[in-house]
């Protein structure tokens, strides 16, 4: 079983964090929205779904928040890697890099409008997108 990023669906930074996150990843991690997803995890509470993404690791446990995107993303970039290995071994570390993805997540409509959308970006992910605006900017 392949580890599965699970997300908000509807939230824009989400969704195109997550086209980034699969331009990276290939197909080695199932991205999939809380809507379809959090039933089916019944040890993970709901308000942990609508607080961070959530990782589940082929093993069954999970991860969420800035630890579910460092784990997920080390295995393609050695910095990640490195970050990651920092998180897991410093309090500090991992205290700001927590308050990074929480001060990200409370301000996401100004995050999501600089986010690049990859050309990789599903069609069913791009009609959730914003019309009417250029979203490359």
């Amino acid at each position: 079983m392949k580890p599965q990023l699970i997300y908000d669906g509807e939230c824009q930074l989400c969704i195109k964090s997550v086209a980034l996150l699969k331009s990276v990843s290939g197909d080695s991690i199932d991205y999939r929205p809380s809507s379809a997803a959090a039933k089916e995890h019944p040890e993970i509470p709901l308000a942990a779904f609508e607080k961070a993404v959530q990782l589940i690791r082929s093993n069954g446990t999970h991860s969420s928040a800035a630890e579910a995107i460092l784990e997920a993303l080390s295995p393609f970039h050695p910095a990640v890697k490195w970050i990651h290995l920092c998180y897991s071994r410093s309090l500090i570390v991992r205290f700001t890099l927590e308050c990074g993805y929480d001060f990200v997540a409370n301000h996401r409509q100004i995050f999501s409008s600089i986010i690049p959308v990859s050309d990789k970006t599903s069609p069913l992910e791009r009609e959730k997108m914003p019309q009417g605006k250029a979203l490359d900017q």
